[in-house]
């Protein structure tokens, strides 16, 4: 379905439900074409391809909000109905508003026209290019699981307070999960992802070698050694163990008291060197959009600067309870009602290289994979340090297995003692490395 087809869908829901007796109200239309090529054991598995329109309806009687959704165009009028039936019945809420119309600037580079044309065969290429490209590295390397992905997506949204907004992007995003065996050893997994905008940009090969070297790398890993020291995390590691701060930012957790920096805005919550910032409209970013779920722009937040914490995550709704601007941070599919989540999650580089962090680490651990525990709410955390390695003396000393990490995710964020350089792209994070202190570290 074409963008002025869907836009022309969309106002004609908000017609509907006005009709049944809706003060306000909120129509998101989406339109997604998705083909994927999937790998697994060694082997290309079935591919498919899909197209869904899905049209989601938020229906305001007062400060009551029921909703509806559906994918069956000729039942618009059925979801309207729907939606102003559950809205009747539901409590009101004084903080259940439509965001102010804002002006939505389109963001460059978010739809190649030649995405347009990209086949099932296009990306069956491209995953056996990604099997391939694995196994030429070292015939030890098992390709587990991986996947290439492409996505076009058209959006819309409109509202009764005179909203309008579109956006076609393009987005492909390719992964792949390896180990290697030698006899009887088996490596660690190792993980690597890869997305771009374009199809001129596609490259997967580079993450391919990446999880092959990784999971070689890993081969052969012996018993550790426990104490409590330096815990160096690299990108993949440091976002399995920093989702607890997504919890804590949530403006919604924070109006419901779960969130131990509700009262710290404005205060220290990180070590100085310390910065994370949310950023809807980053060049080239998996999570980049010109406008959120509620039609906000998106914009770059800074949340913690410095170790300041500066900013939650708001939408329509928090803003509204606290007072305070919207931080386009809706999100949230045509089949949901608004929630609260990030775009580009990025925790900002810092001045040292990654080996000179290594260099000056007397006795450490470097983490590639954490397979564990972080509860959102205490910090604490805890699990298995998988494709390890023991640091002496500033160097890389061996692979080790069986390892055990467990610490505190908002200690760890005050006494962090490093912020590499480098920075790697996971999903819609980038994350540098991070060099974490006084952390428990068990050689079962």
């Amino acid at each position: 379905m074409s963008t002025h087809n869907l836009l022309d869908r969309c106002q004609q829901a908000l017609d509907l439900v006005r009709k049944h007796g809706a003060d306000q109200a909120e129509v998101f239309g989406q339109t997604t074409r998705t083909i994927t090529s999937a790998v697994e054991k060694d082997d290309l598995q079935i591919s498919k391809s899909q197209q869904e329109t899905r049209i989601g309806i938020r229906a305001f009687v007062g400060t009551q909000v029921g909703f509806a959704s559906t994918n069956d165009l000729a039942k618009l009028e059925d979801a309207a109905f729907d939606a102003v039936t559950l809205a009747k019945a539901s409590p009101g809420d004084p903080h259940n508003v439509l965001p102010e119309p804002s002006e939505v600037e389109p963001v460059d580079g978010m739809n190649d026209p030649s995405a347009e044309s990209f086949s099932t065969a296009d990306a069956v290429h491209q995953a056996i290019r990604l099997l391939e490209t694995a196994k030429s590295v070292d015939s030890r390397v098992i390709v587990g699981e991986g996947d290439f992905t492409a996505e076009i997506r058209d959006r819309v949204l409109v509202n009764s307070a005179g909203a309008e907004a579109s956006e076609l992007g393009s987005l492909f995003t390719y992964w792949v999960l390896t180990t290697a065996r030698d006899g009887d050893a088996v490596s660690n997994m190792a993980l690597k992802f890869g997305a771009t905008r374009t199809v001129a940009e596609i490259d997967v090969e580079p993450i391919a070698r990446g999880s092959s070297a990784d999971a070689l790398g890993s081969l052969g890993a012996e018993k550790g050694e426990s104490f409590k020291g330096q815990v160096l995390l690299d990108p993949y590691a440091a976002l399995s163990l920093f989702t607890p701060l997504q919890f804590q930012l949530n403006a919604r957790n924070v109006l419901r008291g779960m969130s131990r920096w509700k009262d710290t805005l404005g205060e220290s919550v990180a070590m100085t060197g310390f910065s994370l910032v949310d950023d809807g409209r980053l060049p080239g970013g998996v999570a980049t959009a010109s406008f959120d779920r509620e039609g906000i722009p998106h914009q770059r937040v800074p949340l913690i600067e410095a170790g300041t914490l500066r900013s939650f995550m708001h939408n329509a709704y928090t803003a509204h309870a606290f007072g305070v601007g919207n931080t386009g941070h809706a999100a949230g599919s045509a089949g949901s009602l608004p929630a609260i989540g990030p775009t580009n999650f990025t925790i900002l580089p810092g001045e040292t290289a990654k080996d000179d962090l290594i260099s000056e680490m007397k006795r450490g651990l470097l983490v590639s994979r954490f397979s564990g525990n972080a509860d959102p709410i205490s910090g604490d955390f805890s699990g298995v340090a998988k494709a390890a390695y023991l640091i002496k003396d500033g160097k890389i000393d061996r692979a080790v297995s069986g390892t055990l990490i467990a610490g505190n995710v908002f200690e760890a964020l005050k006494t962090l003692s490093g912020i590499s350089r480098e920075t790697e792209n996971v999903f819609n994070y980038t994350f540098p490395s991070l060099c974490l202190e006084e952390i428990s570290v068990t050689a079962e």
